[in-house]
């Protein structure tokens, strides 16, 4: 029997600001294959070529240190180099040439001890489940399925909390490490806002058409808005 194809995580670096991602973000990526996109804005009115042949050398420096630091924690890690006017449509492009799961939005970081993922009925949540569980299987992190609503529907709701979470205990993650919460008759992104200050990473389904709000999701790109906690945006296809 073959082995199960492995998650591929997309993780875009603006390397015009060059920062390592965070011990935590390494070692929870350690199960997948990492791809890391090292991207540098070039303004509208500066010649690509230019800005390349000033800073190549030292962007892809550091994005090889970056992908020897993923390397070091046990994720297989892929790079790309690009210089781009347009940074969405190259996420785009990347994430589609290397079939990834999802993008990982880095934020402020640390040990991942909390995962939260809010649940809206995603079409993704299957996908959503299968990932948490690979790269949860051999950590110690807890995570919350979370639904709020400004509406007394608590039924539907609460079925789609304990489906998801008896999925991913099936998937060999410790009961005991899996919770689900629903709260109702609350604004939906202030309820998630304010439960993701007590978690370390965020897990959201992608779900709109849009090439912005499709590369991360009209949730996701609210939440990037008014959070700084590292979101990890499952795709949908």
């Amino acid at each position: 029997m073959s082995e199960p194809r492995s998650a591929t995580i997309l993780v875009p670096l603006d390397l015009s600001f060059p920062e390592t991602p965070d011990r935590g973000l390494l070692d929870l990526l350690h199960p997948v294959h990492v791809v890391l996109l090292g991207y540098y804005p070039v303004p509208d009115q500066s010649a690509p070529a230019q800005l390349k042949d000033v800073h190549e050398a030292s962007a892809m420096a550091h994005l090889d240190d970056v992908a020897a630091a993923f390397a070091e924690g046990g994720s297989r890690v892929s790079r790309r180099l690009v210089f781009t006017r347009d940074r969405d449509v190259t996420i785009e492009r990347i994430a589609n040439e290397f079939a990834c799961t999802a993008i990982l939005t880095t934020g402020t970081e640390g040990p991942i001890h909390r995962i939260l993922v809010p649940l809206r009925g995603d079409a993704t949540l299957k996908q959503i489940v299968a990932l948490i569980g690979e790269l949860v299987r051999a950590s110690s992190a807890e995570v919350t399925f979370f639904s709020a609503s400004e509406e007394e529907d608590t039924g539907q709701r609460e079925f789609l909390l304990r489906g998801a979470a008896d999925r991913l205990s099936e998937d060999g993650v410790d009961r005991n490490r899996i919770a689900w919460k629903l709260v109702e008759e609350v604004e939906p992104q202030e309820a998630i806002l304010e439960e993701a200050a007590a978690h370390d990473l965020l897990v959201v389904g992608e779900t709109e058409p849009t090439l912005r709000e499709r590369i991360l999701g009209a949730f996701a790109t609210q939440v990037i808005d008014e959070t700084e906690k590292p979101i990890l945006i499952v795709r949908s296809n």
